[in-house]
């Protein structure tokens, strides 16, 4: 992961082939309407139960590691940015309007929130937040917007 304050050099370092890696998802998580499912529950013999936990669908995984290999989730303080949890609760929002360096800080919000809420990665995608984010990081860089 990257800091912030350097973020945007490295952004200034991927190619439009190396955003192809993500945006060649889009098409698959458009079509899909499963993004993943709570398993676990289960009384197990010694009479205690497993913990329950949200499994990814195989869609989700191939979009967390080419967001993960592209190193699009820079370090900031995510968790006193209220301003981004606003934006991801607003279901009405145009995500066309912000730049690629909040794009990007979104889905560090999202993705570090699924390792204290897990399930919240997935209900992302259920939303659509996911795929407005990807959209319009698509926007962005094909505009040289980066």
């Amino acid at each position: 992961m990257i800091a912030l304050e350097k973020f945007p050099d490295h952004l200034q370092t991927l190619q439009l082939k190396d955003w192809e890696n993500l945006f060649i998802l889009l098409p698959e998580i458009e079509m899909t309407s499963d993004f993943g499912q709570l398993k676990g529950g289960e009384s197990l013999n010694d009479g205690s139960v497993s913990m329950p936990f949200w499994s990814s669908s195989e869609i989700a995984r191939k979009t967390f590691a080419a967001i993960r290999n592209l190193d699009l989730c820079p370090v900031f303080d995510w968790s006193n940015w209220p301003e981004g949890k606003a934006i991801l609760d607003d279901q009405g929002f145009d995500y066309n309007q912000i730049d690629t360096i909040v794009l990007c800080k979104l889905l560090t919000l999202i993705i570090r929130q699924d390792r204290f809420n897990d399930g919240y990665l997935v209900s992302c995608f259920e939303k659509g937040i996911m795929t407005k984010i990807i959209r319009s990081l698509k926007e962005n860089i094909i505009k040289g917007n980066k």
